[in-house]
């Protein structure tokens, strides 16, 4: 029997790999450097090695195993399975992984981006667990997303749907890497909070801060504003509110059940999420906000994991 898919989430330093369970359980992990400088072919005989470590870890393994799911940085193309480009892996553009991961292990294979993968695994066994539509914001140096509506992930005509950090909150707004200006990017990803702190040290603002210089990071700003510091507290309230503007945006759009923040970012907590729930108070209808809950997500390190093995199963190659 089939009861199980292998799910690989592919970053730029690691490839993480775990043998999933139909009911979601972890029953085997592998994991191992990515070696990304050799190229898209050593990539892909990483993760080729990473899908066999899971398939000899669980007994009957192969038997076992319906196909694997890949979650990588994308853009994408989850019908191809070809990634266009994918800035933390060198010389990677319009890469055939999907065929180059079936060659490998002799099994089906779909890929999925791994921020849609990180949502749907969120959605299966993680905080938004039982909800039927969903949607994930990855906090860190950039803000990605992805969007479940009824159990599977939408992605939009052109299969790049959820680019959460480049919706626009201030037309006149500061330039954004993607060419736009005032993406909620330019205003809450971690690059952003350390721009703001260093225009308030340079403005005068007084701060321990002060002397971080070139190590000065979200995480400096946070525990910072734990520590009492006001500039800091000031700076982490700020990117709750411009966060909670573009979640406003969203829950007008989708009006889902479940908002999850997840990321480097968003170990900041009740930090955070306070005046996020604020600026949601103050700046939705009522019928809109509803019953919709936004928290944080719950997986950890395995949401790519069980997501990526989540989108092969949701994609119909398991069917």
């Amino acid at each position: 029997m089939q009861d199980m898919v292998v799910g690989v989430d592919l970053g730029g330093t690691n490839i993480k790999a775990g043998a999933v369970s139909s009911g979601g359980e972890m029953l085997f992990r592998s994991r191992m450097s990515t070696d990304a400088s050799a190229g898209p072919e050593r990539v892909a005989d990483r993760i080729g090695m990473a899908v066999r470590d899971c398939l000899e870890g669980v007994e009957g393994g192969r038997e076992r195993t319906a196909g694997v799911g890949v979650g990588s940085p994308g853009p994408l193309d989850p019908a191809t399975g070809v990634v266009w480009a994918a800035p933390n892996l060198p010389g990677w553009t319009n890469v055939p992984l999907r065929r180059m991961v079936q060659d490998r292990v002799g099994l089906p294979c779909e890929v999925e981006n791994d921020a849609n993968a990180a949502s749907l695994a969120e959605q299966w066994m993680g905080a938004g667990r039982g909800a039927a539509s969903l949607v994930l914001l990855t906090l860190g140096t950039g803000i990605g997303g992805g969007i479940v509506l009824g159990g599977k992930v939408w992605h939009g005509f052109g299969g790049v749907a959820g680019e959460i950090g480049h919706m626009s909150i201030n037309p006149d707004g500061p330039r954004c890497n993607c060419g736009g200006r005032g993406c909620i990017e330019a205003y809450a990803s971690a690059p952003a909070m350390v721009r703001r702190m260093r225009e308030a040290i340079a403005g005068g603002r007084r701060t321990t801060l002060s002397g971080q210089g070139e190590g000065l990071s979200a995480r400096a700003i946070h525990e910072a504003a734990l520590a009492g510091d006001a500039a800091a507290r000031e700076n982490m309230r700020m990117t709750g509110f411009y966060l909670g503007v573009a979640i406003c945006n969203i829950m007008n759009v989708l009006n889902p059940e479940v908002v999850v923040l997840s990321g480097g970012v968003a170990a900041a907590g009740e930090m955070l999420l306070r005046p996020i729930r604020e600026t949601v108070e103050e700046r939705t209808m009522e019928a809109v906000r509803r019953n919709v809950r936004i928290c944080f997500a719950a997986l950890g390190e395995d949401a790519g994991v069980i997501g990526a093995a989540r989108a092969f199963v949701t994609r119909g190659a398991a069917q």
